[in-house]
């Protein structure tokens, strides 16, 4: 009951609107650290030649390695691409500004949660790696300031170099996939900004995933070769999306985005993009619950649950992916206050977002045989 209450304590602070930074006695004490941020005083850097600084490691048995019933993950010594997966917050205290990759029960939360509900759904097609990194702690959401900015920076080097040292020992050359969510989708902004955009990585770069996070258009402008992409087999392409309910306000939503993100006021007005994960188009156009494959959780028992086709119908209009109200409470278990699934983006088109990974790898080798 503890373990209830506490998450449900960090979900109402982290949406509850930003006034002037202030979010509150409770929302300091719990999550956002009383000390400054300090290098110096930070959990030792990850070594990514060591398999516990990995969450997911191809060859190796891990949470990532589930699916639903009636599935079953590719071997990986015959996947014929990679995905390189970037979890999201797992790590909520007010202790530390960023988390150690060792902390046992940080892991275990990215372990039972993301890894087996977000990163599986690419075990279809490729093989998974998800690097372990010093994430910045929740707390540094509440409330921006130049502690989180550095915190945040910390927990990019560590992706930066999981993911040189990836290409380097594990890709070799092979096509690959970048995936993530809410904060590894920050990460892997910058990730696919940096190492991808305009580099020889580019030959390679099957497409990526950055969703639960807002992209706005001007960052597409800003990049050289990588696009949006407009169809479900387009390559060198971004997918991205928000959910939220059919009656939430999408504009309110990217107010909170930007506060917590200590971004201008003003970025809140920028036109954002929505990729559909039933149609994989930027399309105002509603898809029908019958085009959802099926929504997955893996669910509470020891073995994973079936997949639940017809889920729930979506539709992009301001930047935001709008979804009917899933039948199944296991969907809206997690709902945060406000009308956001951003907790369910991937699972209420899970099997859709399995089948295009696999899609669009097939349609990469196919304009690259060699």
């Amino acid at each position: 009951m503890r373990r209830v209450a506490f998450a449900f304590t960090a979900a109402l602070i982290a949406c509850v609107p930003a006034q002037a930074g202030d979010v509150g006695w409770l929302g300091r004490e719990l999550f956002v650290p009383s000390a400054h941020f300090d290098a110096k005083t930070a959990p030792p850097a990850p070594d990514y030649s060591k398999q516990n600084a990995w969450a997911a490691l191809a060859g190796t048995k891990d949470a990532s390695d589930v699916a639903p019933q009636g599935d079953a993950p590719i071997d990986p010594a015959k996947a014929p691409a990679d995905v390189f997966f970037i979890y999201p917050t797992s790590y909520f205290s007010g202790r530390h500004w960023n988390a150690e990759i060792s902390d046992a029960a940080t892991n275990a939360k990215t372990d039972r949660g993301s890894l087996r509900n977000q990163a599986s759904a690419f075990n279809g097609c490729c093989a998974v790696y998800a690097p372990r990194y010093r994430q910045m702690t929740f707390g540094g959401f509440l409330e921006p300031s130049d502690d989180s900015k550095q915190a945040m920076g910390l927990a990019y080097s560590d992706v930066k170099h999981a993911f040189v040292y990836y290409l380097a020992h594990y890709n070799r050359g092979r096509p690959f996939i970048i995936a993530s969510h809410s904060q590894g989708s920050r990460h892997a902004k910058m990730l696919v900004q940096e190492m991808i955009d305009g580099t020889p990585q580019m030959k390679h770069f099957v497409a990526a995933y950055i969703v639960g996070n807002w992209l706005d258009e001007d960052w597409f402008k800003s990049l050289k070769t990588v696009k949006v992409c407009e169809s479900a087999e387009q390559t060198g392409c971004v997918v991205t999306w928000s959910s939220l309910a059919g009656d939430a306000d999408a504009q309110e939503q990217r107010y909170e985005f930007v506060s917590r993100s200590g971004l201008p006021a003003a970025d809140a007005e920028h036109k954002y993009v929505c990729t559909n994960p039933l149609t994989w188009t930027t399309a105002d156009v509603l898809a029908p619950a019958s085009d959802d494959i099926g929504g997955w959780v893996y669910g509470g028992g020891d073995a994973p649950r079936a997949i639940d086709p017809h889920l729930v119908s979506m539709r992009c209009d301001d930047g935001a992916l709008f979804v009917s109200r899933p039948g199944d409470w296991l969907y809206r278990a997690r709902m945060l206050p406000g009308g956001n699934y951003h907790g369910y983006d991937y699972q209420l088109a899970y099997m859709n977002i399995r089948e295009n990974a696999s899609a669009r790898v097939k349609a990469f080798l196919r304009l690259h045989p060699d």
